[in-house]
């Protein structure tokens, strides 16, 4: 059947670092920002909240979105995610991770990276540190749509 989700995409930036989680997938071991599917009728906000508890463990609020992108199949599969990035900040005094948080078995790890730390990570067709970097320092940046991700490379 052929279906649209909608997905969120947490950046999380504390003290010039980011929080990124690893998992074992189908196409091997990958680094990625915390998130994944919105519920039925959950909130933008509390999907960013219950993603990166359920991942990390980690409390956090959200503060702006980002951007918007797809995740457009072109193999047939019949799968369309609608990606939502945004940026959190952490609530709270704990600000160790604890991997794949309480609940996710497929998170090995998770932990605060620099940019240039994350640039020589494999990634998944997630955001790339660039799109962070400008959206975090650009005093002007405004969300916009990125693009297909699966049509992008690392």
């Amino acid at each position: 059947m052929k279906e649209i989700r909608l997905r969120v995409t947490v950046v999380v930036w504390h003290e010039g670092k980011v929080l990124v989680i690893r998992e074992k997938g189908k196409n091997g071991t990958c680094y990625s920002l915390p998130g994944g599917n919105v519920e039925y009728l959950e909130a933008i906000p509390d999907a960013t909240r219950r993603e990166v508890w359920e991942e990390t463990g980690l409390l956090v609020e959200m503060e702006r979105l980002l951007w918007v992108d797809d995740r457009i199949d072109q193999e047939g599969t019949g799968k369309h995610t609608v990606g939502i990035a945004v940026l959190a900040k952490l609530v709270g005094e704990d600000k160790t991770p604890i991997p794949g948080g309480l609940e996710d078995e497929e998170i090995d790890w998770a932990g605060w990276v620099t940019l240039e730390e994350w640039r020589t990570l494999p990634q998944y067709h997630s955001a790339r540190p660039d799109q962070v970097l400008q959206a975090l320092s650009d005093p002007v940046y405004r969300p916009g749509y990125m693009g297909n991700m699966l049509d992008q490379t690392n």
